[in-house]
Protein backbone atom coordinates (compact mmCIF):
# COMPACT_ATOMS: atom_id res chain seq x y z
CA UNK A 1 0.00 0.00 0.00
CA UNK A 2 2.78 2.40 0.80
CA UNK A 3 4.51 1.87 -2.55
CA UNK A 4 1.24 2.38 -4.45
CA UNK A 5 0.48 5.58 -2.58
CA UNK A 6 3.99 6.89 -3.21
CA UNK A 7 3.66 6.11 -6.93
CA UNK A 8 0.25 7.87 -7.13
CA UNK A 9 1.64 10.89 -5.29
CA UNK A 10 4.59 11.06 -7.69
CA UNK A 11 2.25 10.94 -10.71
CA UNK A 12 0.07 13.68 -9.20
CA UNK A 13 3.12 15.86 -8.53
CA UNK A 14 4.28 15.36 -12.10
CA UNK A 15 0.83 16.37 -13.34
CA UNK A 16 0.82 19.51 -11.18
CA UNK A 17 4.29 20.42 -12.41
CA UNK A 18 3.20 20.09 -16.04
CA UNK A 19 0.13 22.27 -15.38
CA UNK A 20 2.34 24.96 -13.81
CA UNK A 21 4.67 24.87 -16.82
CA UNK A 22 1.75 25.14 -19.23
CA UNK A 23 0.34 28.18 -17.38
CA UNK A 24 3.72 29.88 -17.32
CA UNK A 25 4.28 29.16 -21.00
CA UNK A 26 0.84 30.59 -21.87
CA UNK A 27 1.43 33.78 -19.91
CA UNK A 28 4.96 33.92 -21.37
CA UNK A 29 6.34 35.72 -18.38
CA UNK A 30 8.98 33.35 -17.10
CA UNK A 31 11.27 33.67 -20.11
CA UNK A 32 11.11 37.47 -19.91
CA UNK A 33 11.76 37.70 -16.20
CA UNK A 34 14.30 34.88 -15.80
CA UNK A 35 17.25 36.97 -17.09
CA UNK A 36 16.53 39.69 -14.54
CA UNK A 37 15.78 37.55 -11.45
CA UNK A 38 19.41 37.23 -10.47
CA UNK A 39 20.05 40.89 -11.07
CA UNK A 40 17.02 41.91 -8.98
CA UNK A 41 17.93 39.55 -6.13
CA UNK A 42 14.90 37.21 -6.60
CA UNK A 43 15.78 33.69 -5.41
CA UNK A 44 14.64 30.71 -7.54
CA UNK A 45 11.97 28.29 -6.37
CA UNK A 46 13.54 25.11 -4.87
CA UNK A 47 11.63 21.82 -4.54
CA UNK A 48 12.63 18.35 -3.39
CA UNK A 49 12.18 15.04 -5.23
CA UNK A 50 8.57 14.86 -4.10
CA UNK A 51 7.75 18.35 -5.44
CA UNK A 52 7.54 20.03 -2.03
CA UNK A 53 8.71 23.64 -1.73
CA UNK A 54 11.87 24.11 0.33
CA UNK A 55 12.98 27.23 2.24
CA UNK A 56 16.50 28.70 2.42
CA UNK A 57 17.71 26.14 4.98
CA UNK A 58 16.33 23.17 2.98
CA UNK A 59 13.38 22.42 5.24
CA UNK A 60 9.96 21.64 3.79
CA UNK A 61 7.54 24.61 3.97
CA UNK A 62 4.20 23.78 5.54
CA UNK A 63 1.08 24.51 3.42
CA UNK A 64 -2.56 23.85 3.99
CA UNK A 65 -3.64 20.82 1.95
CA UNK A 66 -5.88 21.59 -1.01
CA UNK A 67 -9.21 19.83 -1.22
CA UNK A 68 -9.51 17.93 -4.51
CA UNK A 69 -12.86 16.63 -5.73
CA UNK A 70 -13.16 12.87 -6.05
CA UNK A 71 -16.24 12.71 -8.34
CA UNK A 72 -15.70 12.66 -12.09
CA UNK A 73 -18.30 15.36 -12.83
CA UNK A 74 -16.69 17.72 -10.33
CA UNK A 75 -13.28 17.03 -11.85
CA UNK A 76 -14.69 17.94 -15.28
CA UNK A 77 -16.14 21.20 -13.93
CA UNK A 78 -12.81 21.97 -12.29
CA UNK A 79 -10.86 21.35 -15.48
CA UNK A 80 -13.26 23.52 -17.51
CA UNK A 81 -12.98 26.32 -14.97
CA UNK A 82 -9.20 26.15 -15.04
CA UNK A 83 -9.20 26.28 -18.85
CA UNK A 84 -11.45 29.36 -18.82
CA UNK A 85 -9.24 31.08 -16.26
CA UNK A 86 -6.17 30.28 -18.33
CA UNK A 87 -7.81 31.72 -21.47
CA UNK A 88 -8.90 34.93 -19.73
CA UNK A 89 -5.47 35.32 -18.14
CA UNK A 90 -3.82 34.87 -21.54
CA UNK A 91 -6.11 37.44 -23.15
CA UNK A 92 -5.60 39.91 -20.30
CA UNK A 93 -1.86 39.37 -20.32
CA UNK A 94 -1.52 40.11 -24.05
CA UNK A 95 -1.14 43.93 -23.65
CA UNK A 96 0.80 43.48 -20.45
CA UNK A 97 3.16 41.07 -22.21
CA UNK A 98 4.34 43.81 -24.55
CA UNK A 99 4.94 46.15 -21.64
CA UNK A 100 6.85 43.46 -19.79
CA UNK A 101 9.00 42.83 -22.87
CA UNK A 102 9.92 46.50 -23.02
CA UNK A 103 10.43 46.57 -19.27
CA UNK A 104 12.64 43.47 -19.38
CA UNK A 105 14.82 45.10 -22.03
CA UNK A 106 15.17 48.18 -19.87
CA UNK A 107 15.79 46.01 -16.80
CA UNK A 108 18.61 44.24 -18.61
CA UNK A 109 20.21 47.60 -19.24
CA UNK A 110 19.66 48.91 -15.71
CA UNK A 111 19.87 46.87 -12.52
CA UNK A 112 17.83 49.38 -10.47
CA UNK A 113 14.48 48.92 -12.26
CA UNK A 114 11.90 46.31 -11.30
CA UNK A 115 9.72 45.61 -14.40
CA UNK A 116 7.16 43.66 -12.37
CA UNK A 117 5.98 46.81 -10.60
CA UNK A 118 2.79 48.42 -11.90
CA UNK A 119 3.17 51.89 -13.39
CA UNK A 120 0.48 54.58 -13.26
CA UNK A 121 -0.62 56.03 -16.55
CA UNK A 122 0.06 59.74 -16.79
CA UNK A 123 -2.88 61.88 -17.66
CA UNK A 124 -2.60 63.43 -21.06
CA UNK A 125 -2.03 67.13 -20.84
CA UNK A 126 -4.76 69.24 -22.34
CA UNK A 127 -3.60 71.76 -24.90
CA UNK A 128 -4.40 75.45 -24.60
CA UNK A 129 -7.28 76.09 -27.01
CA UNK A 130 -8.51 79.65 -27.49
CA UNK A 131 -12.15 80.37 -28.14
CA UNK A 132 -12.70 81.38 -31.73
CA UNK A 133 -14.00 84.95 -32.10
CA UNK A 134 -17.73 85.10 -32.70
CA UNK A 135 -18.49 81.61 -31.37
CA UNK A 136 -20.52 82.85 -28.41
CA UNK A 137 -22.34 85.35 -30.62
CA UNK A 138 -23.31 82.54 -32.99
CA UNK A 139 -24.55 80.46 -30.06
CA UNK A 140 -26.57 83.40 -28.79
CA UNK A 141 -28.17 84.02 -32.19
CA UNK A 142 -28.94 80.35 -32.56
CA UNK A 143 -30.70 80.40 -29.19
CA UNK A 144 -32.57 83.56 -30.23
CA UNK A 145 -33.69 81.90 -33.46
CA UNK A 146 -34.87 78.85 -31.52
CA UNK A 147 -36.80 81.07 -29.09
CA UNK A 148 -38.36 83.00 -31.99
CA UNK A 149 -39.34 79.78 -33.75
CA UNK A 150 -40.84 78.44 -30.53
CA UNK A 151 -42.79 81.67 -30.01
CA UNK A 152 -44.07 81.58 -33.59
CA UNK A 153 -45.07 77.92 -33.25
CA UNK A 154 -42.60 76.56 -35.81
CA UNK A 155 -42.04 72.81 -35.56
CA UNK A 156 -38.53 71.80 -36.61
CA UNK A 157 -39.56 68.18 -37.20
CA UNK A 158 -42.15 69.22 -39.77
CA UNK A 159 -39.55 71.48 -41.41
CA UNK A 160 -37.13 68.56 -41.68
CA UNK A 161 -39.85 66.37 -43.19
CA UNK A 162 -40.72 69.13 -45.67
CA UNK A 163 -37.06 69.47 -46.65
CA UNK A 164 -36.85 65.72 -47.18
CA UNK A 165 -39.94 65.83 -49.39
CA UNK A 166 -38.49 68.67 -51.45
CA UNK A 167 -35.23 66.79 -51.92
CA UNK A 168 -37.15 63.74 -53.14
CA UNK A 169 -39.06 65.95 -55.61
CA UNK A 170 -35.79 67.42 -56.80
CA UNK A 171 -34.39 63.94 -57.41
CA UNK A 172 -37.52 62.96 -59.37
CA UNK A 173 -37.24 66.20 -61.36
CA UNK A 174 -33.65 65.38 -62.23
CA UNK A 175 -34.61 61.88 -63.31
CA UNK A 176 -37.50 63.24 -65.45
CA UNK A 177 -35.21 65.79 -67.11
CA UNK A 178 -32.72 63.10 -67.97
CA UNK A 179 -35.56 61.04 -69.50
CA UNK A 180 -36.68 64.06 -71.57
CA UNK A 181 -33.15 64.59 -72.86
CA UNK A 182 -32.84 60.89 -73.78
CA UNK A 183 -36.28 60.92 -75.43
CA UNK A 184 -35.30 63.92 -77.54
CA UNK A 185 -32.13 62.20 -78.67
CA UNK A 186 -33.95 58.92 -79.56
CA UNK A 187 -37.07 60.57 -81.05
CA UNK A 188 -39.53 59.28 -78.43
CA UNK A 189 -42.68 61.28 -77.64
CA UNK A 190 -42.23 63.56 -74.63
CA UNK A 191 -45.74 62.95 -73.27
CA UNK A 192 -44.83 59.38 -72.50
CA UNK A 193 -42.12 60.40 -69.99
CA UNK A 194 -43.57 63.67 -68.55
CA UNK A 195 -46.54 62.23 -66.75
CA UNK A 196 -45.67 63.64 -63.33
CA UNK A 197 -43.31 66.52 -64.20
CA UNK A 198 -46.08 69.11 -64.06
CA UNK A 199 -46.88 68.21 -60.47
CA UNK A 200 -43.37 68.96 -59.25
CA UNK A 201 -42.15 72.22 -57.75
CA UNK A 202 -40.66 74.38 -60.54
CA UNK A 203 -38.30 76.03 -58.05
CA UNK A 204 -36.51 72.71 -57.69
CA UNK A 205 -35.35 72.60 -61.32
CA UNK A 206 -31.58 72.15 -61.19
CA UNK A 207 -29.29 74.65 -62.81
CA UNK A 208 -27.35 73.95 -65.95
CA UNK A 209 -23.96 72.37 -65.75
CA UNK A 210 -21.28 74.99 -65.20
CA UNK A 211 -23.59 77.59 -63.63
CA UNK A 212 -22.87 78.52 -60.06
CA UNK A 213 -25.09 79.87 -57.34
CA UNK A 214 -23.77 82.86 -55.41
CA UNK A 215 -22.67 81.60 -52.03
CA UNK A 216 -24.33 83.62 -49.31
CA UNK A 217 -23.41 83.62 -45.71
CA UNK A 218 -25.65 81.75 -43.33
CA UNK A 219 -27.98 83.63 -40.98
CA UNK A 220 -25.48 83.11 -38.16
CA UNK A 221 -22.98 85.39 -39.93
CA UNK A 222 -25.51 88.14 -40.63
CA UNK A 223 -25.34 90.83 -37.97
CA UNK A 224 -28.67 92.64 -37.61
CA UNK A 225 -28.34 96.36 -37.04
CA UNK A 226 -30.85 96.42 -34.14
CA UNK A 227 -30.75 93.81 -31.39
CA UNK A 228 -33.50 93.22 -28.85
CA UNK A 229 -31.54 95.02 -26.11
CA UNK A 230 -31.59 98.22 -28.22
CA UNK A 231 -35.33 98.55 -27.58
CA UNK A 232 -36.02 102.02 -26.20
CA UNK A 233 -32.44 103.25 -26.65
CA UNK A 234 -32.43 103.41 -30.48
CA UNK A 235 -35.38 105.30 -31.97
CA UNK A 236 -36.23 106.67 -35.40
CA UNK A 237 -35.52 110.30 -36.19
CA UNK A 238 -39.27 110.85 -36.30
CA UNK A 239 -39.38 109.88 -32.61
CA UNK A 240 -41.11 106.52 -33.12
CA UNK A 241 -39.94 103.18 -31.78
CA UNK A 242 -38.80 100.93 -34.68
CA UNK A 243 -39.74 97.79 -32.74
CA UNK A 244 -43.31 99.00 -32.21
CA UNK A 245 -43.73 100.08 -35.83
CA UNK A 246 -42.49 96.68 -37.03
CA UNK A 247 -44.63 94.82 -34.41
CA UNK A 248 -41.48 93.01 -33.31
CA UNK A 249 -41.70 90.37 -30.63
CA UNK A 250 -39.74 90.23 -27.40
CA UNK A 251 -36.35 88.91 -28.63
CA UNK A 252 -36.67 89.71 -32.34
CA UNK A 253 -33.98 91.61 -34.25
CA UNK A 254 -34.49 94.24 -36.94
CA UNK A 255 -32.58 95.34 -40.02
CA UNK A 256 -33.01 99.11 -40.25
CA UNK A 257 -30.92 101.65 -42.08
CA UNK A 258 -28.63 103.42 -39.60
CA UNK A 259 -29.28 106.80 -41.26
CA UNK A 260 -32.90 106.70 -40.11
CA UNK A 261 -32.07 106.03 -36.44
CA UNK A 262 -30.83 108.08 -33.51
CA UNK A 263 -29.98 107.54 -29.82
CA UNK A 264 -32.66 108.29 -27.25
CA UNK A 265 -30.59 110.18 -24.65
CA UNK A 266 -33.53 110.55 -22.27
CA UNK A 267 -33.32 106.85 -21.46
CA UNK A 268 -29.88 106.84 -19.91
CA UNK A 269 -29.03 110.50 -19.26
CA UNK A 270 -30.11 110.19 -15.61
CA UNK A 271 -27.65 107.36 -15.01
CA UNK A 272 -24.59 109.40 -16.01
CA UNK A 273 -22.63 110.61 -13.00
CA UNK A 274 -21.53 114.20 -13.49
CA UNK A 275 -18.69 115.41 -11.27
CA UNK A 276 -19.72 117.95 -8.67
CA UNK A 277 -18.58 121.52 -9.15
CA UNK A 278 -15.50 122.50 -7.21
CA UNK A 279 -15.41 125.88 -5.59
CA UNK A 280 -12.58 127.98 -6.96
CA UNK A 281 -11.87 129.50 -3.56
CA UNK A 282 -9.32 127.65 -1.50
CA UNK A 283 -11.03 126.18 1.52
CA UNK A 284 -9.37 126.45 4.85
CA UNK A 285 -8.07 123.14 6.10
CA UNK A 286 -9.41 121.73 9.32
CA UNK A 287 -7.34 122.75 12.30
CA UNK A 288 -5.73 119.76 13.94
CA UNK A 289 -5.55 119.75 17.73
CA UNK A 290 -2.31 121.18 19.07
CA UNK A 291 0.27 118.68 20.32
CA UNK A 292 1.84 119.38 23.68
CA UNK A 293 5.63 119.38 23.26
CA UNK A 294 8.30 119.16 25.91
CA UNK A 295 10.76 121.96 26.57
CA UNK A 296 13.54 120.23 24.61
CA UNK A 297 11.18 119.60 21.66
CA UNK A 298 10.10 123.24 21.60
CA UNK A 299 13.73 124.38 21.56
CA UNK A 300 14.55 121.96 18.77
CA UNK A 301 11.55 123.08 16.71
CA UNK A 302 12.40 126.76 17.20
CA UNK A 303 16.03 126.17 16.23
CA UNK A 304 15.00 124.28 13.10
CA UNK A 305 12.64 127.07 12.01
CA UNK A 306 15.38 129.67 12.45
CA UNK A 307 17.79 127.57 10.40
CA UNK A 308 15.28 127.20 7.56
CA UNK A 309 14.54 130.92 7.56
CA UNK A 310 18.24 131.81 7.55
CA UNK A 311 18.91 129.34 4.74
CA UNK A 312 16.25 130.97 2.56
CA UNK A 313 17.79 134.41 3.13
CA UNK A 314 21.26 133.09 2.31
CA UNK A 315 20.00 131.52 -0.93
CA UNK A 316 18.42 134.82 -1.98
CA UNK A 317 21.66 136.68 -1.19
CA UNK A 318 23.68 134.10 -3.14
CA UNK A 319 21.44 134.49 -6.19
CA UNK A 320 21.46 138.30 -5.91
CA UNK A 321 17.80 138.93 -5.14
CA UNK A 322 18.54 140.89 -1.95
CA UNK A 323 21.69 142.73 -0.84
CA UNK A 324 23.77 141.22 1.96
CA UNK A 325 23.02 142.65 5.43
CA UNK A 326 25.53 145.07 7.00
CA UNK A 327 27.84 143.69 9.67
CA UNK A 328 26.24 143.45 13.14
CA UNK A 329 28.27 145.94 15.13
CA UNK A 330 28.45 145.78 18.94
CA UNK A 331 30.72 147.43 21.45
CA UNK A 332 32.35 144.05 22.10
CA UNK A 333 33.31 143.40 18.44
CA UNK A 334 33.93 147.02 17.43
CA UNK A 335 37.73 146.78 17.16
CA UNK A 336 37.63 143.37 15.46
CA UNK A 337 35.14 144.38 12.70
CA UNK A 338 36.16 147.95 11.84
CA UNK A 339 39.88 147.65 12.69
CA UNK A 340 41.56 150.85 11.31
CA UNK A 341 38.32 152.88 11.13
CA UNK A 342 37.75 152.58 14.87
CA UNK A 343 41.25 153.95 15.53
CA UNK A 344 40.85 156.93 13.16
CA UNK A 345 37.61 158.31 14.67
CA UNK A 346 36.50 156.28 17.71
CA UNK A 347 33.76 158.72 18.83
CA UNK A 348 31.96 158.61 15.45
CA UNK A 349 32.26 154.86 15.28
CA UNK A 350 30.89 154.44 18.82
CA UNK A 351 27.93 156.70 17.98
CA UNK A 352 27.24 154.67 14.83
CA UNK A 353 27.38 151.40 16.78
CA UNK A 354 24.96 152.70 19.45
CA UNK A 355 22.53 153.86 16.74
CA UNK A 356 22.59 150.40 15.20
CA UNK A 357 21.96 148.81 18.58
CA UNK A 358 18.97 151.12 19.21
CA UNK A 359 17.62 150.41 15.73
CA UNK A 360 17.84 146.65 16.31
CA UNK A 361 16.00 147.04 19.61
CA UNK A 362 13.25 149.12 17.96
CA UNK A 363 12.84 146.53 15.19
CA UNK A 364 12.61 143.79 17.78
CA UNK A 365 9.88 145.59 19.72
CA UNK A 366 8.03 146.42 16.50
CA UNK A 367 8.00 142.76 15.46
CA UNK A 368 6.68 141.79 18.88
CA UNK A 369 3.87 144.32 18.59
CA UNK A 370 2.99 143.04 15.13
CA UNK A 371 2.72 139.50 16.44
CA UNK A 372 0.42 140.53 19.29
CA UNK A 373 -3.31 139.92 18.87
CA UNK A 374 -5.69 142.82 18.55
CA UNK A 375 -8.32 143.28 21.29
CA UNK A 376 -10.97 141.78 19.00
CA UNK A 377 -8.81 138.76 18.19
CA UNK A 378 -7.96 138.32 21.87
CA UNK A 379 -11.63 138.38 22.88
CA UNK A 380 -12.48 135.85 20.12
CA UNK A 381 -9.68 133.60 21.28
CA UNK A 382 -10.88 133.83 24.87
CA UNK A 383 -14.48 133.10 23.84
CA UNK A 384 -13.42 130.15 21.69
CA UNK A 385 -11.65 128.61 24.65
CA UNK A 386 -14.81 128.53 26.80
CA UNK A 387 -17.57 128.16 24.21
CA UNK A 388 -19.11 124.82 23.24
CA UNK A 389 -17.72 123.19 20.09
CA UNK A 390 -19.76 121.74 17.23
CA UNK A 391 -19.58 118.10 18.30
CA UNK A 392 -19.23 118.79 22.03
CA UNK A 393 -21.91 117.95 24.56
CA UNK A 394 -23.57 120.66 26.64
CA UNK A 395 -22.85 120.35 30.35
CA UNK A 396 -25.22 121.67 33.04
CA UNK A 397 -24.91 122.14 36.81
CA UNK A 398 -27.36 123.10 39.61
CA UNK A 399 -26.37 124.73 42.93
CA UNK A 400 -28.07 126.04 46.05
CA UNK A 401 -26.40 128.77 48.11
CA UNK A 402 -27.51 129.45 51.68
CA UNK A 403 -27.54 133.21 51.16
CA UNK A 404 -26.48 135.65 48.41
CA UNK A 405 -27.36 138.89 50.17
CA UNK A 406 -23.66 139.76 50.24
CA UNK A 407 -22.93 141.85 47.13
CA UNK A 408 -19.32 140.66 46.95
CA UNK A 409 -20.36 137.02 46.68
CA UNK A 410 -23.09 137.87 44.18
CA UNK A 411 -20.57 139.79 42.06
CA UNK A 412 -18.18 136.79 42.01
CA UNK A 413 -20.98 134.41 41.01
CA UNK A 414 -22.20 136.78 38.28
CA UNK A 415 -18.94 137.96 36.72
CA UNK A 416 -17.33 134.49 36.58
CA UNK A 417 -20.38 133.05 34.82
CA UNK A 418 -20.07 135.79 32.18
CA UNK A 419 -16.32 135.29 31.78
CA UNK A 420 -16.75 131.54 31.31
CA UNK A 421 -19.44 132.21 28.65
CA UNK A 422 -22.08 130.29 30.57
CA UNK A 423 -25.83 130.56 30.10
CA UNK A 424 -28.38 130.20 32.87
CA UNK A 425 -29.63 132.26 35.77
CA UNK A 426 -28.96 133.10 39.39
CA UNK A 427 -32.16 133.54 41.47
CA UNK A 428 -31.52 135.38 44.73
CA UNK A 429 -34.25 134.42 47.23
CA UNK A 430 -34.84 136.61 50.29
CA UNK A 431 -36.62 133.95 52.37
CA UNK A 432 -34.46 130.85 51.65
CA UNK A 433 -31.52 129.46 49.73
CA UNK A 434 -30.64 130.94 46.35
CA UNK A 435 -30.60 128.84 43.15
CA UNK A 436 -27.85 128.91 40.48
CA UNK A 437 -28.27 127.09 37.13
CA UNK A 438 -25.42 127.15 34.57
CA UNK A 439 -25.03 125.61 31.08
CA UNK A 440 -21.95 125.58 28.86
CA UNK A 441 -18.92 123.62 27.77
CA UNK A 442 -17.45 120.88 29.88
CA UNK A 443 -14.33 122.91 30.72
CA UNK A 444 -16.20 126.09 31.69
CA UNK A 445 -18.69 124.21 33.91
CA UNK A 446 -15.80 122.35 35.54
CA UNK A 447 -14.03 125.63 36.33
CA UNK A 448 -17.26 127.18 37.64
CA UNK A 449 -17.87 124.20 39.96
CA UNK A 450 -14.31 124.55 41.25
CA UNK A 451 -14.92 128.27 41.86
CA UNK A 452 -18.12 127.80 43.90
CA UNK A 453 -17.08 124.69 45.84
CA UNK A 454 -13.40 125.46 46.57
CA UNK A 455 -12.18 128.93 45.75
CA UNK A 456 -14.83 131.25 47.21
CA UNK A 457 -14.54 131.56 51.01
CA UNK A 458 -18.20 131.52 52.01
CA UNK A 459 -17.44 131.54 55.75
CA UNK A 460 -15.84 134.99 55.47
CA UNK A 461 -18.96 136.60 54.00
CA UNK A 462 -20.98 139.25 55.77
CA UNK A 463 -24.12 137.13 55.51
CA UNK A 464 -22.49 134.23 57.35
CA UNK A 465 -21.27 136.60 60.07
CA UNK A 466 -24.72 138.23 60.46
CA UNK A 467 -26.63 134.93 60.69
CA UNK A 468 -28.00 133.64 63.99
CA UNK A 469 -25.64 130.65 64.01
CA UNK A 470 -22.30 131.98 62.86
CA UNK A 471 -20.12 129.54 60.94
CA UNK A 472 -16.81 128.85 62.62
CA UNK A 473 -13.59 129.03 60.70
CA UNK A 474 -12.64 125.89 58.87
CA UNK A 475 -16.23 124.86 58.11
CA UNK A 476 -16.28 123.30 54.61
CA UNK A 477 -18.00 125.18 51.81
CA UNK A 478 -20.38 122.27 51.18
CA UNK A 479 -22.46 123.38 54.19
CA UNK A 480 -22.99 126.84 52.65
CA UNK A 481 -22.98 126.02 48.88
CA UNK A 482 -24.27 122.62 47.75
CA UNK A 483 -24.01 121.04 44.31
CA UNK A 484 -27.40 119.42 43.62
CA UNK A 485 -26.74 117.91 40.20
CA UNK A 486 -24.38 117.96 37.21
CA UNK A 487 -24.61 116.22 33.84
CA UNK A 488 -25.01 116.62 30.09
CA UNK A 489 -28.18 117.91 28.42
CA UNK A 490 -29.44 117.62 24.85
CA UNK A 491 -30.04 121.33 24.27
CA UNK A 492 -29.79 124.64 26.12
CA UNK A 493 -32.74 125.91 28.13
CA UNK A 494 -31.26 129.38 28.56
CA UNK A 495 -30.07 131.64 25.76
CA UNK A 496 -28.12 134.05 28.03
CA UNK A 497 -26.97 134.63 31.61
CA UNK A 498 -29.14 136.66 33.99
CA UNK A 499 -29.58 137.48 37.69
CA UNK A 500 -33.09 137.69 39.18
CA UNK A 501 -34.55 138.36 42.64
CA UNK A 502 -37.55 136.51 44.12
CA UNK A 503 -39.57 136.83 47.32
CA UNK A 504 -41.38 133.46 47.29
CA UNK A 505 -41.49 130.09 45.55
CA UNK A 506 -44.16 131.21 43.08
CA UNK A 507 -41.89 133.97 41.76
CA UNK A 508 -39.05 131.46 41.29
CA UNK A 509 -41.29 129.16 39.21
CA UNK A 510 -42.52 132.18 37.19
CA UNK A 511 -38.91 133.15 36.43
CA UNK A 512 -38.02 129.61 35.24
CA UNK A 513 -41.25 128.94 33.26
CA UNK A 514 -40.30 130.92 30.07
CA UNK A 515 -37.06 128.91 29.85
CA UNK A 516 -38.86 125.56 30.43
CA UNK A 517 -36.55 124.93 33.36
CA UNK A 518 -39.04 124.41 36.18
CA UNK A 519 -37.69 120.92 36.78
CA UNK A 520 -34.49 122.43 38.18
CA UNK A 521 -36.37 124.04 41.06
CA UNK A 522 -38.27 120.78 41.68
CA UNK A 523 -34.90 119.03 42.05
CA UNK A 524 -33.87 121.65 44.61
CA UNK A 525 -37.05 121.12 46.64
CA UNK A 526 -36.71 117.32 46.62
CA UNK A 527 -32.99 117.32 47.37
CA UNK A 528 -31.82 115.86 50.68
CA UNK A 529 -28.20 116.11 51.77
CA UNK A 530 -26.69 112.66 52.44
CA UNK A 531 -24.64 114.16 55.29
CA UNK A 532 -27.84 114.83 57.24
CA UNK A 533 -28.46 111.10 57.59
CA UNK A 534 -25.09 110.47 59.19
Amino acid sequence: MNAKEALAAAKKEELVRQQIKEKLSKINITKKLLPTTTKLGIKPLTVDSLGRVLDETGNVMQHRPMMHSRLKINQNFESERMQKEAMTAANAAAPERQKLEKASKKAEQSQYVDPSLMTVKKRRRMALNFVEPGSYIRQERQLQRQMEDKAMGINHRSIQAHKKQLLEQQERRLAARQKIELAGERGVAIDEVTDNVEEMNPNLIPLKAGSRLDKKDSWDDDEPWLEWWDRGIIILKTGEDPFKTANAKKHQTLDVQPELCMINEKKFNNYIEHPCKIDGKKKRAKEAPAIMLTKQERKKLRRRKREEKLKKIQDKIRVGLIPPPPPKLKLSNLMRVLKDQSVADPSRVEKQVREQMEERLRNHERRNEERKLTPEQRSKKHAKKWQVGKNEEIEAALFTIKSLTDTKLLFKVDINAQQFHLTGCCIVASHGPSVVVVEGSKLSVKRYIKLLMRRIKWEESEAAAASDTPMPLGVPAGQFCKQIWTGSVKRRNFSHWSVAFAECDEEITEILRPFKAGHYYEMVQKYRDPLEDI
